[in-house]
């Protein structure tokens, strides 16, 4: 089988696999038990915290709280946030991940001003229409770092500077679950107005089940599970060892990853596809993108049908439409960047990971000439 879907999730490194097992097998102890440290049971979760200090250049691996991912990362931002308030303005992109904007859309329900800021037709967040957004008010911003359909990269540099400028006392979050692993994070260089910042270890290559919240020091969020004291008080439970260890092994690994010879293989790959379908329209090309991603439409062809067909033939690829009560609904992100229905519906997702190769994407234009063959002639 092709897989060519690693926005969606990525295979575990051997070097993970190894990290882990040990963990599942001999060193299965309670980290929080007070023997922990003669077990060595304590030892993933500061490799895991250094690790992530390291790989975003973070001030210390304590800015580190450990979860299941970024979805539970970002619902506790948002649930943090509304407790002890009643009101509030909050400001998020119209191209969030529902584990950003579902959250967001329980606060507009309580009472809080929500505000969806737009993004231009590449997706990227408008500047003017964010500065527009910002009052005095404003207390949360989450925008995201990266787009998990089109790729597109936020200016999350420009964006914290001009939080900091209009609304100082804001919190700046941003859901970088596709960014971390994949580019240079900076968080005491161009980054060092984000306050708080979401990861899943299965999109660089770790293990499914654990990520976190950074949280810049200084700032405080309320606990989200309480009954045990693990992670500093704020979100107890028994830790999970074998996959901080995994964790710790990915984001070890993500700080050699070659970035440009990825961005040259997908970039190779959209040209030989234009060669084949002329028509083709490869969205938010103009702008910088995730060097793995690359998204783009086949007029006429549907990207559900697409999928379907690929995967009968080996190949794994996503798509952002979806199908409800018998209708096509094309993706949010395109619908949000104002792409034409026709052409939103028929969207694909290539998302390459270190493993990828020429010959699988090549593979892919192959079998897209195939199913195209097939299509009865308007």
């Amino acid at each position: 089988m092709t897989y060519l879907d690693n926005n969606a999730t990525t295979q575990p490194t051997a070097r993970v696999v190894e990290a882990m097992l040990p963990y599942l097998t001999e060193c299965y102890f309670n980290a929080s038990a007070s023997t922990a440290t003669f077990t060595g049971a304590d030892k993933p979760r500061r490799e895991a915290a250094a690790a992530m200090s390291k790989l975003l250049n973070a001030e210390e691996p304590d800015c580190f709280i450990f979860t299941s991912g970024a979805t539970e990362s970002n619902n506790w931002v948002f649930s943090s946030f509304a407790r002890g308030r009643k009101a509030g303005r909050v400001l998020v992109s119209t191209i969030e991940h529902a584990s950003v904007s579902e959250p967001a859309a329980e606060l507009a329900r309580a009472g809080f001003e929500v505000v969806e800021v737009p993004v231009d037709a590449q997706g990227v967040v408008r500047i003017d229409a964010l500065r527009d957004a910002l009052r005095e008010d404003t207390a949360l911003v989450s925008i995201m770092a990266a787009n998990n359909e089109t790729g597109v990269l936020e200016p999350i540099a420009e964006i914290g500077r001009l939080i900091r400028e209009l609304c100082p006392a804001a919190l700046f979050h941003t859901d970088a679950t596709q960014a971390v692993g994949k580019i240079l994070v900076d968080l005491q260089g161009d980054w060092q107005d984000v306050d708080l910042l979401s990861f899943s270890a299965h999109k660089f290559h770790g293990p499914k089940g654990i990520g976190g919240l950074y949280i810049r020091p200084g700032f405080e969020v309320e606990p989200m599970i309480l009954g045990g004291g693990q992670e500093q008080g704020l979100r107890s439970g028994t830790t999970n060892t074998p996959a901080l260890a995994g964790l710790a092994s990915a984001a070890s690994e993500a700080r050699n990853l070659n970035s440009p010879a990825m961005c040259s293989l997908r970039d190779t790959f959209e040209a030989r596809l234009q060669d084949e379908f002329p028509e083709a329209v490869i969205h938010s090309r103009g702008v910088p993108r995730l060097p793995s991603t690359s998204c783009f439409s086949l007029p006429g062809m549907l990207g559900e049908e697409m999928v379907g067909a690929l995967a009968a033939a080996g190949i794994i690829v996503g798509t952002g439409a979806a199908c409800s009560a018998g209708a096509i609904q094309s993706s949010k992100t395109l619908r949000a960047m104002e792409v034409a229905h026709e052409i939103a519906v028929a969207g694909l997702r290539v998302s390459l990971s270190r493993y990828s190769t020429m010959q699988e994407l090549t593979e892919i234009i192959v079998q897209l000439k195939a199913i195209r063959q097939e299509l009865p002639p308007e």
